[in-house]
Protein backbone atom coordinates (compact mmCIF):
# COMPACT_ATOMS: atom_id res chain seq x y z
CA UNK A 1 0.00 0.00 0.00
CA UNK A 2 0.67 3.38 -0.73
CA UNK A 3 1.78 5.52 2.36
CA UNK A 4 1.78 9.45 1.69
CA UNK A 5 4.13 11.02 4.35
CA UNK A 6 1.61 14.56 3.97
CA UNK A 7 0.10 16.71 1.47
CA UNK A 8 2.91 18.24 -0.22
CA UNK A 9 1.22 21.13 -2.74
CA UNK A 10 -1.63 22.00 -4.52
CA UNK A 11 -1.85 23.79 -7.79
CA UNK A 12 -4.81 26.23 -8.09
CA UNK A 13 -5.46 27.54 -11.97
CA UNK A 14 -6.31 31.06 -12.33
CA UNK A 15 -7.48 33.83 -14.33
CA UNK A 16 -5.02 35.82 -13.12
CA UNK A 17 -1.49 35.05 -11.39
CA UNK A 18 -0.18 38.14 -10.15
CA UNK A 19 -3.82 39.28 -8.54
CA UNK A 20 -3.55 35.51 -7.24
CA UNK A 21 0.00 36.14 -5.60
CA UNK A 22 -0.23 39.40 -4.40
CA UNK A 23 -3.33 38.00 -2.60
CA UNK A 24 -1.51 35.20 -1.28
CA UNK A 25 1.42 36.84 -0.22
CA UNK A 26 -0.35 39.57 1.50
CA UNK A 27 -2.94 37.57 3.43
CA UNK A 28 -1.09 34.35 4.57
CA UNK A 29 2.35 35.50 4.60
CA UNK A 30 3.77 32.89 1.76
CA UNK A 31 6.81 33.86 -0.43
CA UNK A 32 7.72 33.59 -4.00
CA UNK A 33 10.15 31.06 -4.63
CA UNK A 34 9.86 30.90 -8.80
CA UNK A 35 7.62 32.74 -11.20
CA UNK A 36 7.59 32.15 -14.81
CA UNK A 37 6.48 33.72 -17.72
CA UNK A 38 4.95 32.18 -20.93
CA UNK A 39 3.25 30.71 -19.58
CA UNK A 40 2.23 32.60 -16.40
CA UNK A 41 2.92 30.52 -12.96
CA UNK A 42 3.96 30.92 -9.35
CA UNK A 43 5.20 28.56 -6.80
CA UNK A 44 4.88 30.11 -3.23
CA UNK A 45 6.42 28.58 -0.01
CA UNK A 46 6.25 29.56 3.56
CA UNK A 47 9.76 29.25 3.50
CA UNK A 48 10.99 25.98 4.27
CA UNK A 49 9.89 23.47 1.77
CA UNK A 50 9.71 24.17 -2.50
CA UNK A 51 6.57 25.35 -2.57
CA UNK A 52 3.17 24.59 -0.65
CA UNK A 53 0.84 26.35 -3.63
CA UNK A 54 1.12 26.82 -7.12
CA UNK A 55 -0.55 29.02 -9.10
CA UNK A 56 -1.06 28.58 -12.99
CA UNK A 57 -2.51 31.39 -15.16
CA UNK A 58 -5.08 28.66 -17.22
CA UNK A 59 -8.35 29.73 -16.88
CA UNK A 60 -10.14 32.30 -19.10
CA UNK A 61 -9.88 35.84 -17.79
CA UNK A 62 -14.08 35.18 -18.03
CA UNK A 63 -14.31 31.91 -16.66
CA UNK A 64 -16.95 31.26 -14.20
CA UNK A 65 -15.57 30.87 -10.59
CA UNK A 66 -15.76 27.63 -8.89
CA UNK A 67 -19.68 26.87 -8.01
CA UNK A 68 -20.58 24.90 -4.62
CA UNK A 69 -22.23 21.94 -6.11
CA UNK A 70 -19.60 21.06 -8.54
CA UNK A 71 -16.25 18.68 -7.81
CA UNK A 72 -12.93 20.09 -6.78
CA UNK A 73 -11.51 21.66 -4.06
CA UNK A 74 -14.13 22.71 -1.41
CA UNK A 75 -11.33 24.54 0.35
CA UNK A 76 -7.86 24.44 1.58
CA UNK A 77 -6.99 24.77 4.77
CA UNK A 78 -4.07 26.33 6.64
CA UNK A 79 -2.91 25.46 10.23
CA UNK A 80 -1.87 28.50 12.78
CA UNK A 81 -0.53 28.38 15.66
CA UNK A 82 -3.30 28.77 18.45
CA UNK A 83 -6.09 30.47 19.20
CA UNK A 84 -4.52 33.53 19.71
CA UNK A 85 -2.85 33.35 16.34
CA UNK A 86 -6.49 32.64 14.48
CA UNK A 87 -7.84 35.89 16.35
CA UNK A 88 -4.71 37.91 15.34
CA UNK A 89 -5.19 36.52 11.83
CA UNK A 90 -9.25 37.75 11.65
CA UNK A 91 -8.07 41.15 12.65
CA UNK A 92 -5.24 41.31 9.92
CA UNK A 93 -7.90 40.37 7.41
CA UNK A 94 -10.33 43.12 8.41
CA UNK A 95 -7.41 45.53 8.14
CA UNK A 96 -6.92 44.41 4.71
CA UNK A 97 -10.18 44.45 3.63
CA UNK A 98 -10.45 40.89 2.97
CA UNK A 99 -13.81 39.75 3.96
CA UNK A 100 -14.42 37.10 6.25
CA UNK A 101 -17.36 34.46 5.18
CA UNK A 102 -17.71 32.69 8.77
CA UNK A 103 -15.99 31.65 11.92
CA UNK A 104 -16.70 28.41 13.57
CA UNK A 105 -15.62 26.12 16.06
CA UNK A 106 -15.47 22.26 14.93
CA UNK A 107 -15.15 19.30 16.83
CA UNK A 108 -11.43 19.57 16.51
CA UNK A 109 -10.56 22.79 15.05
CA UNK A 110 -11.67 26.62 15.53
CA UNK A 111 -11.44 28.70 12.21
CA UNK A 112 -12.57 31.12 10.06
CA UNK A 113 -12.95 30.81 6.17
CA UNK A 114 -12.55 33.10 3.52
CA UNK A 115 -12.09 33.52 -0.44
CA UNK A 116 -9.35 34.29 -3.00
CA UNK A 117 -9.48 36.34 -5.79
CA UNK A 118 -10.80 33.10 -7.83
CA UNK A 119 -13.28 32.23 -5.05
CA UNK A 120 -11.80 29.66 -4.18
CA UNK A 121 -12.71 29.02 -0.10
CA UNK A 122 -9.54 29.64 1.94
CA UNK A 123 -9.85 27.95 6.01
CA UNK A 124 -7.33 29.22 8.91
CA UNK A 125 -7.25 26.90 11.62
CA UNK A 126 -6.44 26.07 14.79
CA UNK A 127 -6.44 22.79 16.50
CA UNK A 128 -7.97 22.16 19.66
CA UNK A 129 -6.40 19.06 20.86
CA UNK A 130 -3.01 17.79 21.25
CA UNK A 131 -3.59 14.61 19.32
CA UNK A 132 -5.91 15.48 16.39
CA UNK A 133 -6.35 12.35 15.15
CA UNK A 134 -7.55 10.82 18.45
CA UNK A 135 -9.75 13.95 18.87
CA UNK A 136 -11.28 13.20 15.49
CA UNK A 137 -12.07 9.49 15.90
CA UNK A 138 -13.33 10.24 19.00
CA UNK A 139 -15.10 13.21 19.19
CA UNK A 140 -18.75 13.51 17.74
CA UNK A 141 -18.63 15.29 14.54
CA UNK A 142 -19.55 19.36 15.18
CA UNK A 143 -19.90 22.78 14.35
CA UNK A 144 -20.83 26.06 16.23
CA UNK A 145 -20.62 29.60 15.45
CA UNK A 146 -17.77 30.88 16.69
CA UNK A 147 -17.57 34.89 18.04
CA UNK A 148 -13.58 34.88 16.82
CA UNK A 149 -13.13 38.15 19.45
CA UNK A 150 -14.03 36.14 22.51
CA UNK A 151 -13.66 32.73 21.55
CA UNK A 152 -17.68 32.05 22.72
CA UNK A 153 -19.54 29.71 20.57
CA UNK A 154 -23.01 29.51 19.85
CA UNK A 155 -25.37 26.64 19.40
CA UNK A 156 -23.96 23.49 18.47
CA UNK A 157 -24.71 21.21 15.66
CA UNK A 158 -24.09 17.64 15.08
CA UNK A 159 -23.38 15.98 11.84
CA UNK A 160 -25.56 13.51 12.49
CA UNK A 161 -28.82 15.43 12.62
CA UNK A 162 -31.07 15.99 9.54
CA UNK A 163 -30.72 19.71 9.22
CA UNK A 164 -27.88 21.88 8.43
CA UNK A 165 -26.99 24.37 10.61
CA UNK A 166 -28.28 28.14 10.33
CA UNK A 167 -24.32 29.37 9.99
CA UNK A 168 -24.19 27.08 7.21
CA UNK A 169 -27.29 28.14 5.28
CA UNK A 170 -26.51 31.26 5.52
CA UNK A 171 -22.90 30.88 4.05
CA UNK A 172 -24.92 28.93 1.00
CA UNK A 173 -25.91 32.74 -0.33
CA UNK A 174 -22.30 34.31 0.21
CA UNK A 175 -20.62 31.44 -2.07
CA UNK A 176 -22.95 31.96 -4.90
CA UNK A 177 -22.07 35.50 -4.71
CA UNK A 178 -18.66 35.40 -6.60
CA UNK A 179 -15.25 36.37 -5.89
CA UNK A 180 -14.36 39.22 -4.03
Amino acid sequence: MIKARRLGHIVLSVRDVKASVEFYTRTLGLTVAQEKTDPDRAFLSLGEDHHEIALFQEAAPDAAPPGDRQPGIQHIAWLLEDFDELQAAWRELQALGVPVERTVEHNVTRSLYFRDPDNNCIELYCNRWENGFEAMRTTRMSTAPLDIATGETGEVYYFDSDEPPPHFRAREKTRTEGAR
